[in-house]
């Protein structure tokens, strides 16, 4: 259930005196007092979790997002420190079967198939209806 709805049970299924609820804030205080203490940890980060708390209008969630990944790089950055502390390092040339040409593997695109080959005389001219042949783009008048 969600909070509002938690809230408007608590006011509907409630006994309420007239004369006490005159004094709403201090009853509504009382009431929020005793519904905070009902709450575990989860819940009260979920209700603060969106409220602006800076002046840059940045959330509690992106602060502790962001400070929660600060402590987390900070731990991985001693953690390789550590490793690189008791590293070797071996300078060794690569095997020359490495270097080889016959070892890259690669593969080539198919080649393209060659266009038909046209005598130069089918490519610029066109048979006319007399038989004889014009340029390509030429009108007879």
């Amino acid at each position: 259930m969600v909070l509002k709805e938690k809230i408007d049970k608590i006011v509907q299924e409630g006994d309420w005196e007239f004369a006490k609820l005159l004094k709403l804030n201090d009853v509504c205080g009382e009431l929020a007092k005793n519904y905070y203490k009902s709450l575990d940890a989860s819940a009260i980060l979920e209700l603060i979790w969106e409220i602006k708390i800076d002046e840059g209008g940045r959330t509690l969630g992106q602060i502790i997002s962001m400070e929660c990944r600060n402590i987390i790089k900070k731990e991985f950055m001693t953690s390789f420190q550590k490793c690189f502390e008791t590293a070797t390092v071996q300078f060794k040339s690569p095997a020359k079967e490495t270097l080889r040409v016959e070892s890259i593997k690669e593969e080539q695109p198919p080649l393209p198939k060659p266009k038909a080959n046209k005598s130069d005389k089918e490519k610029d001219t066109i048979k006319g209806e007399d038989g004889i042949d014009m340029p390509k783009g030429v009108k007879r008048v």
